[in-house]
């Protein structure tokens, strides 16, 4: 089951004909929606291996299918959300996008150069800066159509995207940063741009499996279930008990609870644009930075919370096995 909390851009999607701005709590989405992503003004939405955004765009709330020309029987993979497109990959590993307010689609014409050994090399996942960022199945990164320059002996594994810049996790658990740096975002103690993927030195010597970003902060996971952070600080989204609104330098996580008591490891991280949550290996889930669109999931609607607290939730037996953030919203998984 798919649970949500934050910014309601499509009432119809929870069954209401009237708008709610602002979810109260998480709400239980129909159970034939196995995904869904946010974006500022809709829900991106899949059903089994069908697509579908649901919103308004212009005529009021509607849910839309996305699909190709009469003809073209091929099935959407992966889907990101933009404000005006979403960029889908299909399953021969081409790359469409899709203009909502033309409803018209554009093939984006093949950018993968040959490599050295004449493997077969696809797209494994897609983000968005400020350009399209694309890593495929070789462990190359594009801002699509250019490809990066690589370090080399390194092959990258997932990448993560902020309003104007990324963070890349190598194979060997290191973690690389590109692009604008004027909040800290890059992670390297300064607040200076970087034109390639850098190490990011703080970070070095740590096994990171997994990593964030939201707008302009971003959060690594390590195996020993440590949350590591950095970035802009404006809203409490580092949940690191400082007044400083830039931590240029990735910083530990103390997720102690009032009474002392430590809690066990995290497994999973995710980042908003200015909040941050944590699902930790029992289940538990932690918070930090603003809810004032209720994407915590907690009925005071504060703008700030400096602080990791452990967010309400009531599902009885049932677990939270994953958890996703986007924008100004949250998506529980629970089994």
């Amino acid at each position: 089951m798919l649970f949500y909390a934050g910014l309601a851009a499509s009432p119809r999607l929870f069954g209401y004909n009237e708008d709610i701005v602002i979810s109260n709590g998480f709400l239980e989405l129909p159970d034939d929606i196995s995904g869904v992503e946010v974006q500022w003004n809709y829900f991106l939405v899949w059903k089994g291996t069908e697509l579908f955004i649901s919103g308004n765009f212009g005529v009021g709330d509607e849910i839309r299918q996305l699909a190709l020309t009469e003809g073209n029987e091929e099935k959407f993979t992966l889907a990101f959300p933009d404000k005006e497109s979403v960029t889908i990959v299909s399953s021969t590993h081409r790359i469409w996008q899709y203009k909502i307010y033309e409803s018209q689609w554009r093939q984006v014409d093949n950018f993968l150069p040959t490599n050295d050994e004449n493997l077969d090399e696809f797209i494994t996942k897609i983000d968005k800066n400020s350009s399209v960022v694309a890593l495929t199945n070789l462990g190359r990164i594009f801002n699509i159509p250019n490809l990066i320059d690589m370090p080399k002996r390194v092959k990258f594994v997932d990448v993560a995207c902020g309003f104007d810049h990324s963070i890349i996790l190598a194979d060997n658990g290191d973690v690389y940063s590109m692009g604008m740096g004027t909040r800290g975002q890059l992670g390297h103690g300064d607040l200076e741009d970087c034109d390639e993927p850098t190490l990011i030195e703080a970070l070095a010597g740590l096994n990171v499996i997994q990593i964030a970003a939201g707008g302009w902060h971003n959060a690594a996971l390590t195996n020993d279930g440590d949350v590591y952070i950095w970035g802009w600080n404006s809203s409490g989204e580092l949940g690191v008990a400082s007044d400083q609104k830039v931590i240029a330098v990735p910083t530990v996580v103390d997720f102690t609870t009032d009474d002392g008591d430590m809690n066990e490891p995290m497994k999973k991280v995710q980042c908003g644009n200015n909040f941050t949550i944590c699902l930790s290996n029992e289940g538990t889930l932690w918070g930090a930075g603003c809810n004032k669109y209720g994407q915590l999931g907690r009925s005071e609607r504060s703008s700030e919370n400096k602080n990791f607290i452990k967010l309400p939730t009531n599902f009885g037996s049932k677990r939270i096995v994953d958890v996703i953030c986007n924008e100004w919203g949250s998506v529980l998984n629970v089994q």
